[in-house]
């Protein structure tokens, strides 16, 4: 469940889904049988506001993470989104 901004070093609270962006991934984990399959599960992550003009978060070796945004973006210029990066709200 969502509760507060993926961005560590912020305390907002997610109380809205028109406030910041969420973010869906796939994730992949050991199963825990014999059969050594991998079980998926989605996991969302939301940004609020402030950090979503920073930030992006992304899925790196398996965990997730926040990284900053590209120069260009961060400061309003436009960017085409892949359909994996279109956030869900």
């Amino acid at each position: 469940m969502l509760s507060k901004c993926a961005n560590p070093s912020c305390s907002a609270r997610f109380h809205y889904l028109h406030e910041g962006r969420i973010f869906k991934f796939e994730i992949s984990a050991p199963s825990s049988d014999k059969s050594h399959s991998q079980n998926r599960r989605l996991e969302y992550f939301w940004l609020c506001e402030r950090c979503v003009q920073t930030l992006t978060v992304v899925l790196d070796n398996g965990s997730v993470t926040t990284r900053p945004l590209p120069l260009e973006v961060a400061e309003g210029a436009p960017r085409e989104k892949s359909k994996k990066e279109r956030d869900i709200a």
